[in-house]
Parts: structure tokens; sequence; C-alpha cells
């Protein structure tokens, strides 16, 4: 009789053997094909940024720091791979390599198209480590811009040649010969917004500068309480104007307060 028992008790612990095997088989091919049905799509950038920080003597010490802070804690902090930055300073006299503060070197990870946007959990295992490593790379570049605006320095000279930056980066933004160019692109302006010389009105644009800020999200930040009333309207028309001319269909403007938490954090998963 206990012979018998003995039997059974093996067949159903060879039962169960058997079902584990089989359950750890499937569940291994389901987890595979799954991987194997992942489509990351083409590594593209998602967003190309630039700024312009202005540094010159217009703005008070208190205001220079302010502006960098912001570039710092409400930009860099919340970008990551799949973007690229652009920073330029104002000066009186614009010239590119004078005034880049820094950009993205070529090297910047891109990422998969359809991973943005897509939980960590529902990442396939490769996926979730390729992830964190392009994560880790496009952290040792954003340690390189923190270090550049850390030693920023105002320019010498006595005006704010804002137009001379925003028509060379105007080039830039939209040009389509770019194969990395992003479908999302941002001008934010960090600064008092006071174009010097003073003009009652901005430049008419040129026959090829009429679409060079179309699709772009503009957006001007600036000290609050800085500006007096009417010289602020007068502000406001004249960078209305000058981007509306130019293909921008808005124009939003925040101070450096207001700013805080208003930038898209990046849609990038991130196992941190």
């Amino acid at each position: 009789m206990s012979s018998s028992k003995g039997k059974v008790v093996a067949i159903l612990l060879g039962s169960m053997v058997f079902a584990a095997v089989v359950i750890y088989g499937v569940f291994s091919l389901f987890i595979q094909l799954s991987e194997r049905d992942f489509i990351p799509g083409e590594n593209v950038y998602l967003r190309d940024i630039y700024v312009i920080i202005d540094q010159t003597l217009s703005m008070a010490d208190g205001q220079r720091q302010e502006a960098r802070d912001v570039l710092r804690n409400e930009i860099l902090s919340v970008m990551g791979p799949g973007d690229r930055i652009f920073c330029y300073r104002i000066s009186s006299d614009y010239s590119e390599s004078g005034d880049r503060v820094f950009s993205s070197s070529r090297h910047l990870p891109k990422v998969p198209m359809h991973v943005a946007g897509m939980p960590v959990k529902d990442l396939p295992d490769h996926w979730r480590e390729e992830i964190n490593r392009r994560w880790e790379h496009f952290e040792s570049e954003k340690k390189n811009w923190e270090d550049r605006l850390e030693n920023l320095q105002p320019p010498g000279g006595n005006y704010s040649d804002y137009l001379g930056t925003l028509d060379d980066i105007g080039r830039r933004i939209s040009d389509q010969s770019d194969p990395n160019l992003a479908a999302e692109r941002w001008l934010v302006m960090i600064g008092d917004l006071k174009h010097e010389p003073v003009m009652p009105a901005p430049p008419k644009p040129t026959p090829n500068q009429h679409r060079l800020y179309s699709g772009v999200t503009v957006q001007m930040v600036y000290p609050g309480g800085f500006h007096e009333p009417g010289e602020w309207d007068e502000i406001v028309r004249f960078w209305q104007r000058y981007f509306i001319d130019r293909g921008a269909r808005q124009v939003q403007f925040s101070s450096f307060d207001a700013f805080v938490g208003r930038f898209p954090e990046t849609v990038v998963p991130h196992l941190k």
C-alpha cells in the first residue's frame, strides 16, 4: 500500500515538475516574442532647444545670476537623451564663435522614436539597459554644459545685440539641410529683452526670413518688476511683431518666477 502511495506521489511530483518546465518555457517564449515584436523605431532627436541668455551690464549682478539659475534649474535639469541644446549669450556685436556658451556635440545620444513616452515597465529588458546607457552619456554632456554656464562671464561693450543673435539662430533652428533636425523646436530668451540701440520697431524680414521661426515655440523669460509699464508694453509689441513676421504663431512671456516648472520634462524613461 505504501509502495502504491509512493508511486502516486512520484507521479504527482513528476507532473508538477513537468508543468513548471512547460510554464517556464512558455513564459520565456512570450518574453522573447515580446522583445522581438518591439519595434523601437528610428533613432532621432526629439527636441532642439536654443537658449539666448543676457549677461550684459543692463542687467544687475543678481539678475544675471538669476538668468543662469533659470537655464540650469528649469531647462537643463529636465532635459534628457534625444534633446539637443545650443546656448548663446547676448553681446554688443554678436559673433557665433565668440558668444557661444555651449552647444550639443555630434555624439549626443539620440533615442528610438517609439521609446519616448513609454513606461519603463513596458520596455524590454535589453532596451532598459540601452536607454540607461544613453542617459549616462547624456548626463556626462550635461555636466559640461553646467560647467560652462558656471564660468560664463559678462561680455564687453555697452549694448545688447538681441537681433544679431536671433538672425543667426533663425537660420540654424529651421535648417532643413540638417539631417538631425528635431521635429520639436524651442527658442528661450532669458534676459531683460531690451535690444540696444533702441529701435521703434523691429526690422522687416527679408524674403528669406519669413519662415525663420515657423513651427518654433518661442518663450521670453525676464526678471519680474524690472520694466516700467509703458516700456514693457513696447517690448512685448516689439518681440511679437518680430517673431510673427518670421513665421512664429505665438510668443509667450514669463517672469523668472513664473517660468518655474513651465518647461516640459523629457518623456524618455529613466531608471533612477
